[in-house]
């Protein structure tokens, strides 16, 4: 995995796309709850995500130690991306070497990771999709990986129903009464679930601690070798997520099983422009015609990505501008080609999900342009 993500959608969207069925409640599906991370630092929608950002992570509601698990099982709190070890000695956005990424062979034994999940700080990173760089004669094409969207028709002014009791791509449908035949497409929403490891760093000062995560990854499966040899260790049901993060009962060495590649994923090329992980608009994620030339880079957006990035806080992260250029006024739009039906569906609601982005999130210790694995 190179190190680039997308997570366009709004908080509450986020958690809809999260929900779950209870074991305790009784009470059919529920949604997790939206904590949003302690100092002040906030999670920013965004088609472009470089680490040092804060992006949404699930846990369990166990981790807060009572305040939060009567309410609910499962928490959503953004997280910054590059995990600083909780017993790291001075600047936490300086650790020193590369934690974005853990690699699930050797998990169990390095101490950074080794030591957060055996006190069970297992989270699922949640994102639209990532990219990943495929390399052919010295020239580097992204595309844009995410998972499979599914279609499904629903009956405009009747009273059909549709139950979806599980985000297992499997899942089976209860339809009541139809009354009408005028018909629609609906669309689940599904975020791509990936396996991380967290950890909790408090600073001398005894000011609010940092939240930080790293992606696991493991060898790339058939699907997607052809473009990079390692991918993210992708969850692709709710028990499987359920097995993940609850550490009170799913001991570690049981979880680790759902550690492994997975088919199911879809892939597009899209534009070169989002190497750079300032461009931020919508069309990162679309889809471009490869046979096609590439249209000339407008000189206004060479001396907006040129320009001094904003300043830091009092940790060293990054704090919002109100200087981005707005999305939908992009001057680069590359002609997308003919898309498959899956990839139609992801466009849509990631538009749906879309806010402008007057934040660049990225990490001040590591000033990500282009992307070079």
């Amino acid at each position: 995995m190179c190190g680039r993500t997308a997570c366009a959608l709004e908080p509450d969207d986020i958690c809809k796309s999260c929900s779950f069925k209870s074991k305790t409640t009784g009470k059919g599906r529920q949604q997790p709850v939206w904590r949003d991370p302690p100092g002040g630092q906030k999670y920013y929608p965004s088609y472009n995500v470089a680490p040092g950002s804060h992006t949404p992570v699930l846990i369990s509601s166990q981790h807060y130690q009572g305040e939060l698990d009567t309410i609910t099982e499962r928490v959503i709190q953004p997280m910054r991306w590059g995990l600083v070890p909780s017993w790291h000695k001075g600047d936490p956005t300086n650790v020193g070497y590369e934690t974005n990424n853990c690699r699930a062979e050797g998990m169990l034994e390095k101490k950074t990771y080794k030591v957060p999940l055996e006190k069970g700080r297992r989270c699922v990173v949640l994102a639209d999709g990532f990219y990943e760089w495929k390399r052919d004669q010295g020239k580097k094409q992204p595309y844009f990986i995410y998972s499979p969207q599914e279609t499904w028709i629903k009956k405009e002014n009747s009273d059909l129903e549709v139950k979806n009791e599980s985000i297992d791509p499997d899942q089976n449908f209860n339809v009541k009464e139809v009354k009408h035949e005028e018909e629609t497409e609906v669309t689940e929403r599904k975020l791509l679930m990936m396996a991380g490891v967290f950890d909790v760093w408090h600073p001398p000062d005894n000011s609010a601690p940092v939240y930080s995560y790293s992606v696991i990854t493991v060898e790339s499966s058939p699907v997607m070798s052809w473009i990079h040899h390692r991918m993210p260790a992708i969850l692709t049901n709710d028990a499987e997520i359920d097995e993940w993060i609850n550490f009170a009962e799913v001991p570690l060495r049981g979880a680790v099983q759902n550690i492994r590649p997975t088919l199911s994923l879809q892939m597009h090329p899209v534009t070169t422009a989002m190497g750079n992980s300032r461009y931020k608009s919508p069309d990162c994620v679309q889809p471009v015609d490869l046979k096609k030339p590439k249209a000339p880079v407008n000189s206004l957006m060479k001396n907006w990505l040129s320009q001094p990035k904003k300043e830091q806080n009092d940790h060293g992260l990054s704090s919002p501008t109100k200087s981005q250029t707005k999305s939908n006024s992009s001057p680069m739009r590359p002609s997308p080609t003919k898309q498959s039906k899956s990839s139609n569906l992801m466009m849509n609601w990631l538009q749906k999900g879309k806010r402008e982005p007057d934040e660049d999130n990225d990490s001040p210790a590591k000033k990500i342009k282009t992307c070079d694995d």
